[in-house]
Formats: C-alpha cells, sequence, structure tokens
C-alpha cells in the first residue's frame, strides 16, 4: 500500500473549476476528481500553516497540540514529544516515509517520523517544479515499496509569481488602466506595506485589482500541471491503482473579501474552506460528491483505518471513509475554529452558520467584533447578522465559551495570551516600517489621511 499526500498551500477550494469557479483554473486536477470523492465543505480549522500542518500531522485540535499561531522571537509555541505524528505512526508499521517540503525551516516537528526528509532548495522561492524535480525520482527509485510521501507545494502562496506563460492566462484586461481605482482600498490597509513588499516590488505596480486575482489563478494552473506531472508518474511506474492519493491544502486566500486582501487573515470561508478530493480507484466511488463537513483533524484517521492501524489514543479526528463508503451522512453538527497570527479570533462553523468571535484585530480596525453569516443564503458571507440575530449570536458566543472551558480547564487560552502581546504579524509589519524608516504610530496616524 502506498500513500501520496498533496498538499497546495493557500489553496481556496472556490478557486479550482471542479469547485465551481468559472475560470478553467484546474483542469487537470478536475479531471482526477472525477476519478475520486471531492468533499465540498472541507474546513481548516486551525490556521495559518503551522497550526494547520501540526493539525493534520496529529489528528488534533489546537488547543490539544498547543500550536496556535505562528510563533516568532517573544512567543515559541512548540509540539510536545509525547504527541505522535502521522510519519511517525506510519513508520512504526512499516511504510518507508518521506517528504518533499521545507516545514523544517519553521519548526523540529515537521521533520519526525521521516526516513527521507528532501528540502528543494529552502533559500529560494520554491515552485512546482522543484518539488517536482525531487519527488519524481524518488517514487521512480521506490515505487516498489509500501510508502507515505507527503509533498509541499507552495504555489500559490504570496507571492504570486506564476511563470511568465501563466501571468495573462486569466486576465484580459488593462493592468495599468489610469481610470481603474480598484487598488485605493489595498493602499489604505494598515498592512498595506506586506502587500508592496510582496506584490509591487516583485510584480511592477498596477492599477487593476483583478490582476493580481488572475496571478492568483495563473498559480494554481501552474501548479495543477505540476500535480499532474506528478500523477502522470504513478501512471508510468505502474501504481496509481495501489495508491491513496490526497489532494488538500493548509487554508485558503482572502483575495479582496471582507477588506482583506491578498493574504490569509481571519475566519472567512475564503480561508477556512478548503479542497479535499480522495482517490483510490479500486474501492473508491468515482465522481462522489460529499456535503457533509469534515475537517483537517480527520485525515489521520482516515488514513490509519485505509491502511488498517489502529488510531493512537489521544487523537481527535473521525475516519472518512464511511462518508465516503455511504454508511453515513454526516459526523459533525459544528466545527470550532481559530487564528492568531493576524486576526485572532475563535469561530464556529455549522451547515448553516458561520460565527466569528474577534479577540484582536488591531491590524484590521474595521473588522467587527462579531461576525454572523448564514451560510445558506448568503454563502459569500457578506452580510453580517450579528446585530439582527443577537439571541443566536449570543448562543454561538455561549458554545465557545463551554468548548474552551471543556478543553482547558484551568489552563489560560493561549491565544488571549498571544494577542494581549500583539499578534506575530504585528511584530513583522513593524520590522518592515523600520525598513521604510518609519514607526508603528506613525504609520497608523499617517494611514489615516490615505
Amino acid at each position: 500500500m502506498r500513500v501520496l499526500f498533496i498538499a497546495l498551500d493557500t489553496l481556496r477550494a472556490d478557486h479550482l473549476s471542479c469547485y465551481g469557479y468559472p475560470k478553467p483554473t484546474s483542469p487537470i486536477i478536475d479531471s482526477y476528481a472525477k476519478r475520486g470523492v471531492l468533499f465540498s465543505n472541507f474546513i481548516a480549522p486551525h490556521i495559518p500553516t503551522q497550526p494547520a500542518y501540526t493539525t493534520i500531522y496529529t489528528g488534533r485540535s489546537a488547543l490539544s497540540h498547543g500550536v496556535v499561531a505562528h510563533g516568532h522571537e517573544e512567543l515559541e509555541w512548540s509540539l510536545s514529544d509525547d504527541i505522535p505524528v502521522l510519519p511517525e505512526i506510519l513508520r512504526e508499521n512499516g511504510y518507508i516515509t518521506a517528504a518533499v517540503d521545507n516545514l523544517y525551516n519553521h519548526k523540529k516537528w515537521f521533520t519526525r517520523g521521516y526516513d527521507y526528509y528532501i528540502n528543494p532548495h529552502s533559500w529560494q522561492l520554491i515552485t512546482g517544479d522543484k518539488i517536482n524535480a525531487k519527488a519524481i525520482p524518488w517514487i521512480k527509485q521506490n515505487y516498489e515499496e509500501n510508502f507515505f510521501l507527503f509533498l509541499h507545494y507552495w504555489d500559490p502562496h504570496t507571492p504570486y509569481l506564476p511563470p511568465e506563460k501563466y501571468r495573462t492566462l486569466h486576465y484580459k484586461g488593462d493592468k495599468n488602466d489610469p481610470d481603474n481605482r480598484s487598488m485605493d482600498p489595498v493602499k489604505r490597509q494598515l498592512v498595506y506595506p506586506f502587500f508592496k513588499k510582496w506584490h509591487y516590488d516583485l510584480l511592477g505596480e498596477f492599477t487593476d485589482i483583478e490582476y493580481i486575482v488572475a496571478q492568483y489563478d495563473g498559480e494554481i494552473t501552474y501548479a495543477d500541471e505540476k500535480v499532474g506531472e506528478l500523477l502522470d508518474t504513478l501512471d508510468e511506474v505502474g501504481i496509481f491503482d495501489d495508491t491513496l492519493i490526497i489532494i488538500t491544502a493548509d487554508h485558503g486566500e482572502s483575495l479582496t473579501e471582507h477588506n482583506i486582501y491578498f493574504d490569509h487573515p481571519g475566519l472567512h470561508e475564503a480561508n477556512t474552506n478548503v479542497p479535499l478530493i480522495l482517490i483510490y480507484p479500486k474501492s473508491f466511488p468515482q465522481g462522489k460528491k460529499i456535503e457533509a463537513m469534515a475537517q483537517h483533524i480527520d485525515l489521520v484517521a482516515t488514513i490509519l483505518e485505509f491502511l488498517n492501524i489502529t488510531v493512537a489514543e489521544g487523537m481527535e479526528g473521525i475516519s472518512l471513509l464511511p462518508l465516503i463508503r455511504g454508511e453515513e451522512e454526516r459526523i459533525y453538527s459544528e466545527i470550532h475554529t481559530s487564528e492568531c497570527t493576524w486576526l485572532a479570533g475563535r469561530g464556529i462553523r455549522t451547515e448553516e452558520w458561520k460565527f466569528i468571535k474577534s479577540i484582536d484585530h488591531e491590524l484590521y480596525p474595521d473588522s467587527p467584533e462579531r461576525e454572523l453569516y448564514n451560510l445558506k443564503d448568503d454563502p459569500e458571507e457578506t452580510h453580517n447578522l450579528a446585530e439582527e440575530e443577537k439571541e443566536l449570536v449570543d448562543e454561538f458566543e455561549l458554545k465557545i465559551y463551554r468548548y474552551l472551558d471543556k478543553r482547558l480547564g484551568s489552563r489560560p487560552d493561549p491565544i488571549k495570551i498571544i494577542a494581549s502581546k500583539g499578534v506575530p504579524a504585528k511584530s513583522w509589519l513593524e520590522r518592515v516600517l523600520r525598513e521604510m524608516n518609519t514607526t508603528w504610530d506613525e504609520w497608523v496616524k499617517k494611514q489615516k489621511y490615505v
């Protein structure tokens, strides 16, 4: 048995064609989705990257594994060595474990359990061709073994720099139209220096905001082709039908929604609804779409049940195999979410509702304290019902408090600890401001007049 785990960093589900996006961004992934099972409500509960991948690796929620934010010098959050991770479990059960990734540059626990940890040029921009240059030869050398291979494609994470031929693939306008003022709101953001550093400084200035959205979409199409090359390799060596293939993402990306531009702060659907496609031709149905909610913590339980390995004590996820086999119609009535790197907050998602409670929104001062959206009537979360549905808001807020009491006991809430010192992104922004020879207070005053 073989497991190929493909993670496409920062990929929101609704920009894949197979999830309903009108532009043809992902023809190859679309074709493979028809050969497998697509989950249309798959949730990244704890974001961004470090909490998300730690949740994926451990099958535990952030309050259980303890990694709730991207750490920095003043805030060091680590995964306990006592908490097992998926590669360790698989190696103990006779699988060769390998990764093509550079997450170890972030935290050491992402290397645990791997026989081979292959870093594709860690100090350079990691593109899909660099991942494949390491992964494809590894598959050709080890295809006869039982293996678990984790591949981390950084496309379409910022900066959006697809190869030249993809830059106008999904854009037909005039990026420098002087009458187009769509970039003005971006320039008024407190976090505008990040945008300038990651986009303008690399792509050049432009006036049409749709141009930068098209670069994100171009990155997706580029990554789509790289995934196709990889899966072609499985066919070439004759193991496609004997490999469980998982395609997913750690989190999504807010492109223009909620006045958040080209990054992943907050708990809106653009950031938390990510793709999940599972392919195993021998026993999984083909072309099946599952509407039931599922989440990152379920991936370990699913893989272990698929391989007939006992789930480790303390893991919280639920295997998705009963949903795939049609034995269950639903496994969650609600999912708790959290983010603490840009916009510290907690949330609850049900099939009908999304509730978000802000803990710190200093970097995005216009963000509401409480948000409530009816996802059935308003899937794009354009109408905040918090003032109109106060009883329901209070009910969701009480659920969050009870959830924290149950999970934390007498321990303090780690998100409140971090928020009291300032979310990590504020420290990063202050460093960028120093490069601009200004301070946080001076920048805040200046932006009020932009």
